[in-house]
This record gives C-alpha cells, structure tokens and sequence, in this order.
C-alpha cells in the first residue's frame, strides 16, 4: 500500500458515497466534476486521497441534494462490506465493546482526519467522534452506522441513552431520533453515543473469532504500512522518531475523552509518567508544550469553523471548566 500523509483519506470514503448514491438519488457526475481524483480512485479501495478533496466531495453531496438527513440516509442503505476490511472486522468482532475498540484503532485506514474515543464512567459509556473541519452528512454516517452495524450483527435493537451532534439539525431532530430511538442533541462539543455500558458486552450472533484473528493481522500490517502505530504500546528505550508523533496522536485522543493530563498520556503510551517527561526532555519539549500545542491548534479549528460557547470549547479542548478555557485564550 502507498503511504499515505498524516491527514489522509482513502479512496474508500468516496467508494462509500458511489455506493450509496443510486439510492438516494444523488447527482453523483455533478459531485464529482471538480473533484481533483485520479480515475482510479472512484474503481480502486485502499488509494490515498487528499482529505480535503474528500471532505469537499461530501459537503459538494450535502449540498446538491438537498437532504440535510444525506449522512443518516447513506448509512441505512450501505451493505455490509461497502468499509472493506473495517465492516468485516466489526462483524466478526465477539461483541459491541470489541468492535468498537476495532474501529477506533482501525480507522484511519478510511480516514484520518477526526479522532474516535471510547470512555467508560461510572454506569455509561460514551463512544466520541472529533472533527472540528469535518462535514455534517460524514458526522452522521458515523454515529448512524456504529448504531445501525451493532442491531444487524446482534439481533438486538440497541438504544442509545442519547445522542449527540457537533453541528445543528433541530428541524429535522424528529428523523434523527427515528433512527436512534433516542433523544438526540445538536450543538454539543463533539459527536457522541452515549450507552450503558453493560452494552459493551452484548455479543454478535455473527461472530467469527479465526476470522477475526485473521483480519485483524491484515489490518495492522496496513496500519504499519502507513507507518500508522498499530495498537501496541511506545517503546521507551531508543526514542524512536515518532515519538513525539506518538505523543501528539495520544493528546488528541484523551483530549477527546476529556482528561488529557500525563499520567493518562504515559498510560495510553504504555509508559511511565516519569519515562514519558524523560523521553520528551531528550526530545527538546515538554507534556505542557505539546499540550498547549494541541489545544491552540484544536481551538483555533472550532473558533474558525463555528462560533461555539466557552462551555462547549472547554468540553472539546479537554478543561475542566469554561474559566479555564478563558483564562488560556487570554493567555494566547
């Protein structure tokens, strides 16, 4: 496989809206005609893309049709398969928290632009989608398929205790909650499921442990191919060059997850907090640094592409509080 940038696409994001299209009646020449792809790419899974242009191809389908429900209509009609390796995974994964798991880690052999988390906390667990640049319709295709994907593989209508939306949908709230037999939010800091967490251990009739094993293996050598960490814990002898990659990565994720302090950072990295202020010291920089980083960066996306409350930009930048995330932008 070609390596593909740190923010990336693969042909496959486009490949699941050709899927989809006839379905929905979408105009799919007229979406295509400025798009800067290689022929290839609308015949051809696995070929990096750029991310914009893929972004851009959706938001272009949003627009054309019509349908701000485009995203939730898409996942209804997309036949197990249509995400390649990723839907197998899913479908051969034991359970709900398996697969789950399976798709945070593998998915950026789709796309990399957002970040997927799972956090537990006390009787829930919250399942997150973040993408401050993303697009509504890809937003809801997400969410949706992770709900409509676990009723078909465990013959059980699962609800979720809520649901929610960065972007705002209230006129058409009442289809969302059709499909999610939920109450659904919209303007909330990332996307989100909320369930109880015995959830996590609904099994999958469809289960297939050798398969899964099997598929598995394949999906980390791709994840290695794109010099992509594949799950396993950072070294921390040597320092390898992508450490601090690493580190960022991992800032990301428990940012999403709302506590991206370093002792859950040198926990994630399979480190020691200690270690993990070593290497970044050998490194030339710091947890507080690259911290400060991640959160400029991340707040400088949603202030640019939307005008969200304090409150809302602290639960996405990972403060405790809207008066933190005050006193950091006046320090900026």
């Amino acid at each position: 496989m070609v390596p593909a940038p740190a923010q990336s696409a693969f042909s496959d994001f486009v490949l699941l809206l050709l899927s989809a299209a006839p379905k929905l009646g979408l105009p799919i020449d007229a979406v295509l005609r400025d798009a800067a792809l290689p022929p290839e790419a609308l015949r051809q899974r696995g070929l990096p893309i750029s991310l914009s242009a893929a972004r851009q191809i959706w938001s272009s389908a949003e627009k054309m049709s019509g349908n701000p429900l485009l995203g939730l209509h898409a996942a209804q009609g997309l036949e197990v398969g249509s995400l390649d390796l990723l839907d197998y995974l899913t479908r051969s994964s034991s359970s709900f928290g398996t697969a789950l798991e399976r798709v945070i880690r593998f998915a950026p052999l789709v796309a990399s632009g957002g970040v997927l988390s799972l956090e537990v906390t006390g009787r829930r667990a919250h399942f997150r989608h973040l993408s401050p640049d993303g697009v509504p319709a890809v937003a809801d295709l997400i969410v949706s398929l992770m709900v409509l994907r676990t009723r078909a593989f465990s013959g059980e209508h699962i609800r979720p205790l809520a649901v929610r939306f960065r972007h705002r949908r209230e006129r058409v709230a009442g289809e969302y909650e059709r499909v999610f037999d939920a109450r659904v939010e919209f303007d909330a800091p990332y996307d989100e499921l909320i369930f109880d967490r015995d959830l996590l251990e609904l099994p999958f009739h469809s289960a297939e442990p050798r398969l899964c094993e099997i598929l598995e293996d394949c999906a980390a050598a791709r994840l290695q191919a794109l010099g992509k960490p594949s799950g396993a814990p950072a070294a921390a002898a040597g320092v390898p060059s992508s450490f601090v990659d690493d580190v960022r990565q991992a800032l990301q994720t428990c940012i999403a997850q709302g506590n991206p302090n370093i002792d859950r950072i040198a926990e994630h990295l399979g480190v020691s907090s200690r270690t993990l202020q070593r290497l970044l010291r050998e490194q030339g920089t710091s947890h507080r640094a690259l911290l400060m980083q991640a959160r400029t960066e991340l707040a400088d996306r949603y202030l640019a592409s939307s005008n969200p409350t304090r409150r809302a930009l602290a639960a996405g930048l990972g403060y405790a509080s809207a008066r933190s995330v005050s006193r950091a932008l006046r320090r900026r």
